[in-house]
């Protein structure tokens, strides 16, 4: 029987620890409608510490993104409307979690199939004695993956500034440059008859005022996040 028909029919605490694996870093509706698809892979065929395996982990998470919108496509009906949705938010949501890094999609699912199975196996064999030693193990890893999803979206935010003051420093210096230029025409008004001055004096000083604002406030800004970084490392 599959496992996710058998996990179904968990109870108890057993149904709390099964539901728990899930959340947005793996929603439990996709584990339900692609429960055929997700268990008939070779999860098991792929190496985690081996770098050189994330080229097959990318493509599984490629088919199961293309899985998900397949899925959505044959979605008919008003129920069937809003589940399109779900699915298809579902599959731009996975994409975006681990297009950059598929082997901790692997690791993901992985960790819930094991531990799916495990709490089938215990419910059926509540006597066994490996079963206390193996649900301790179970909530160690769930606490590692816990751990590990944290520091993974913590990176991720991180990266997400960091890109953001890359562009925001690319514009820092154009504005500069351009502060530069608009010096220089001030400089070079003074050659200028005070007819000539007169008349272009008062944009030049608009527009430096507007720009000098800006730096002057991109600046701030930057120091702020600068003091507020500190803090948080």
């Amino acid at each position: 029987m599959a496992v996710w028909i058998q996990a179904q029919q968990l109870q108890g605490d057993a149904l709390h620890q099964m539901q728990s694996l899930y959340g947005q870093h793996f929603p439990i509706e996709v584990r339900h409608y692609l429960s055929q698809w997700i268990e008939s892979q070779l999860w098991d065929a792929i190496d985690l510490e081996n770098p050189q395996e994330e080229f097959k982990a990318k493509r599984l998470l490629d088919s199961l993104i293309q899985e998900l919108q397949n899925k959505a496509e044959h979605q008919v009906g008003e129920d069937g409307f809003l589940l399109k949705i779900k699915l298809g938010h579902y599959a731009s949501q996975l994409k975006s979690t681990y297009d950059r890094c598929p082997l901790e999609l692997v690791r993901c699912i992985k960790h819930i199939l094991y531990t799916e199975q495990r709490l089938v196996r215990e419910a059926t064999n509540s006597s066994s004695p490996v079963g206390g030693m193996m649900d301790s193990m179970s909530q160690k890893y769930q606490q590692i993956n816990q751990a590990f999803e944290e520091l993974r979206l913590l990176t991720q935010d991180t990266e997400n500034d960091l890109r953001k003051l890359q562009h925001n420093q690319e514009y820092f210096i154009i504005q500069y440059q351009e502060s530069l230029r608009i010096q220089a025409q001030l400089t070079s008004l003074a050659t200028l008859p005070p007819a000539d001055r007169q008349l272009r004096e008062p944009a030049l000083l608009n527009k430096r005022a507007t720009v000098e604002a800006w730096l002057t406030r991109e600046a701030n800004t930057l120091q702020k996040y600068r003091l507020v970084r500190t803090c948080t490392l």
